[in-house]
């Protein structure tokens, strides 16, 4: 009876050390102090603008949208491209694929390649279809979306997000190594299925897994190294291409989602401190999830420099999955929400 109250003990305190270190990578312990800063203002009608990227010449944001509340309630809508001109606070937005014939269109995450060949550009999307994930490839023309190729196979088990190198080449991240979700048990246990997964215009391949839930990725401005969001890590995890192994791991003290790169070579990304109160923010809109985003500075012969440049409670923006910088001002998109959140940065 002793040894069994003895391994009773050590089930409840294995169990019990378990949960916190889960609560811990969540986010439960931490207080949530939102930044002050001026009256944010929601741009447009595009609901759940999970992805973005800005052409820093033109000031013309690409967008990911999908309604996935309707999809997830059993009415899909087919989702969009659109371009959001910065230079006119976002006034001006078009539908880069309206014209796309398929109504399975549910973007996720995306990224734009501008061929130095020919100043042709070309934007890459992961496609959540009903009957298989895949990536989209569409080509810029005349201020629209041009569809020319799918890619899909069985090693694009549950796609993330995409980072374009030519134009029939791409990384690409599974958040999970099969089909599932944020509510997938491994998470709450923090056990990474992630991976980062390659695409030569030919065939696809695996090149590394056990990530916590990865998610965005991104080139580096030289095109030397490879930059994935380690999500339930709340880490970025920094990769060489040329061998391809990973390097360095940055600390970033919440779940960052998509990353971007801003003129200066700063990274930027969305993110989620608090992950569990995303999850339930994910299964009910009345439930708010708080917002943050953070810069990643490469100071030269230093360590990367983490900032954080907005955090809120939650309201008046959910579950921020992705941040923009543009002359002076935030653009925070969200998986769920409806518009764009435009916040003035504050001035150093």
């Amino acid at each position: 009876m002793k040894k069994i109250g003895i391994g009773l003990l050590v089930l409840v305190v294995g169990l019990a050390l378990v949960a916190i270190r889960t609560l811990y990578y969540a986010g439960a312990f931490k207080s949530i102090e939102p930044t002050p800063v001026a009256e944010p203002l929601r741009l447009t009608n595009i609901v759940g603008a999970e992805d973005m990227s800005v052409d820093y010449v033109t000031g013309m944001a690409f967008v990911s949208s999908d309604d996935r509340r309707s999809t997830r309630n059993g009415h899909p809508v087919k989702g969009a491209i659109y371009w959001v001109d910065l230079n006119k606070g976002g006034s001006v937005v078009r539908n880069l694929t309206s014209a796309y014939p398929d109504s399975d269109f549910h973007p996720h995450g995306i990224s734009v390649y501008n061929d130095p060949m020919d100043s042709t550009q070309w934007v890459f999307v992961v496609n959540h279809r009903k009957d298989k994930e895949c990536v989209e490839i569409f080509q810029m023309v005349d201020s629209a979306l041009v569809h020319q190729t799918t890619v899909s196979g069985s090693l694009l088990a549950h796609p993330n997000d995409v980072a374009a190198i030519g134009r029939n080449e791409f990384y690409f991240t599974n958040d999970h190594d099969q089909p599932g979700g944020i509510s997938s048990w491994k998470d709450y246990l923090v056990i990474g299925t992630g991976q980062v997964g390659y695409f030569d215009g030919e065939r696809l391949r695996i090149l590394a897994d056990h990530i916590r839930y990865a998610n965005g990725i991104t080139i580096s401005p030289d095109g030397e190294r490879l930059y994935v969001a380690a999500c339930t890590d709340g880490s970025i995890l920094e990769f060489s291409r040329f061998p391809f192994q990973q390097t360095a791991r940055i600390a970033c003290g919440t779940g960052v989602d998509n990353l971007e790169w801003d003129s200066e070579g700063n990274l930027w990304s969305g993110g989620h401190p608090k992950m569990l109160d995303f999850v339930a923010h994910s299964k009910d809109a009345q439930r708010v999830s708080p917002s943050e985003v953070i810069q990643v500075q490469f100071p030269a012969n230093a360590a990367p420099q983490v900032t954080r440049k907005y955090l809120n409670d939650g309201k008046p923006f959910s579950g921020s999955s992705v941040a923009v910088p543009y002359r002076g001002r935030l653009y925070i998109g969200s998986v769920f929400e409806r518009g764009i959140l435009q916040v003035d940065l504050p001035t150093e």
